[in-house]
């Protein structure tokens, strides 16, 4: 499947006010305070492209990851390779871990997720950073707040190129970098329905910044999840993907029965056991196993360091 011309969507700050496809840009909200000890992430941010004609692309990953796991990683080299044989240059991807207020049951704390993030990024040696802003933010009492992901969206786009100035082109300009959702087909199959999805935020998520959506045969099929949203055909990116089941639903319940999660990163999954993580109770002498119920010693390793929460 097809999306919009890279090249069409490249411009020079500052922000215009309409999308070159004649979408209205998002208005700006006052959802740029900075928060204690917080500093946008871009490190790993590219600030220079190496290839002429390209438009900047910053891939970002929404959602619990609680846990991370394999495939989150892996969905970021697959849309990057993609990204290769179109019009973009990926510059940067970002993850952004929701806010603890999210309402889900399997929800571990923040600090814990942010920190299986790192370690995600650091196994799989990715280049993707994490931006724990919207674990961050508070109300006006101090209580953690919810932000909704066209919110996200709208505030990476505004700190990469109001702030930062955008990227810089091989004759030496500076163009805005093309902001995009990346998520599963599964995912993407929940976007047409109102109930989960307010028709104003897919009209900014989908209709100005766009997403690469990878495909998840074995969960749906992908013309079922992107055929309701054939209006915003242009903006919408197609991944290729290999036949897989893996979730971190499925890597909580196999925690849970006592099981190891082989689609999780070591790092992480090392984590989990060290922190008790997504079990009823600390588990009293308890050892990994492996498919066959013994146990799996490969799987024990000393104490991990613990970065901090900001």
């Amino acid at each position: 499947m097809g999306g919009i011309s890279a090249d069409a969507f490249a411009s020079s700050p500052p922000r215009p006010t309409t999308h070159p496809t004649g979408t209205p840009t998002p208005p700006p909200e006052p959802m740029s305070e900075p928060y204690h000890g917080y500093s946008f992430p871009h490190d790993r941010l590219k600030r220079r492209l190496t290839h002429a004609n390209k438009t900047p692309l910053v891939l970002v990953s929404c959602g619990s990851f609680s846990p991370p796991t394999s495939l989150h990683m892996s969905m970021f080299s697959v849309a990057e390779s993609y990204a290769e044989r179109t019009g973009f240059e990926l510059v940067g991807s970002y993850m952004s871990p929701c806010s603890d207020t999210y309402g889900k049951s399997s929800l571990v704390p923040a600090h814990h997720r942010i920190n299986m993030c790192r370690l995600a990024i650091e196994q799989t040696n990715s280049n993707a950073m994490i931006d724990d802003w919207e674990t961050l933010r508070r109300d006006e009492a101090g209580r953690p707040v919810y932000t909704r992901t066209a919110d996200v969206l709208k505030r990476l786009d505004e700190q990469l190129n109001d702030v930062l100035g955008g990227i810089q082109t091989v004759d030496g300009t500076f163009v805005r970098a093309r902001v995009m959702l990346l998520i599963g087909a599964d995912l993407a199959l929940t976007m047409s329905d109102p109930k989960v999805w307010a028709p104003a935020d897919i009209d900014v998520l989908l209709g100005y910044y766009g997403a690469f959506i990878v495909e998840r045969p074995a969960l749906c099929d992908i013309q079922d999840a992107i055929q309701p949203l054939k209006k915003y055909h242009d903006n919408i990116m197609v991944v290729p993907s290999f036949k897989n089941d893996v979730s971190s639903t499925k890597a909580r319940a196999q925690i849970r029965n006592g099981e190891v999660a082989h689609d999780l990163p070591r790092l992480v999954y090392d984590y989990i056991k060290l922190h008790h993580l997504y079990q009823s109770a600390p588990p009293k002498d308890r050892r990994p196993v492996d498919k066959n119920g013994k146990p799996d010693l490969d799987m024990v390793s000393p104490r991990l360091p613990v970065a901090s929460h900001r």
